[in-house]
């Protein structure tokens, strides 16, 4: 159901609604492995007292739902959408600065990780256009 809507015509009407509920199918499988995804991070990390010591936990229940999206469509389509590829960098480059917040190495580790791993692929690319 990816369609294009007209100039002019609302997104949140009730004919859509209805149409979407017509063509809806969830996914059982998805659903029950995305809850068992987080019950593991939840046993995993636990839910601490400070904003700043739940980092880990917020940032993998952030980014869980998307990292199984990018799964879905990879899987039946053989693409990675770009915009849930920036979605989830722009994340990244938030919990940065947050992380930064608490720990100032762990922010610089991070951000020389990711110029690491861009270095890597810009190195990879170049080598073989040549």
């Amino acid at each position: 159901m990816n369609k294009r809507l007209p100039e002019n015509k609302k997104i949140f009407t009730l004919e859509i609604f209805k149409e979407y509920k017509k063509e809806f199918s969830p996914n059982y499988l998805l659903m029950i492995i995305t809850a068992i995804i987080y019950i593991g991070i939840l046993y995993r990390y636990g839910v601490n007292d400070t904003f700043t010591e739940n980092l880990d936990l917020i940032k993998d229940i952030i980014l869980t739902p998307m990292l199984l999206s990018v799964v879905v469509i990879d899987y039946k389509l053989q693409i990675i959408p770009n915009r849930l590829t920036l979605t989830m960098f722009e994340i990244g480059l938030v919990f940065m600065f947050l992380y930064g917040i608490s720990n100032i190495a762990i922010s610089i580790d991070l951000l020389l990780g990711m110029l690491t791993g861009r270095r890597n692929i810009f190195t990879y690319y170049t080598s073989r256009a040549a």
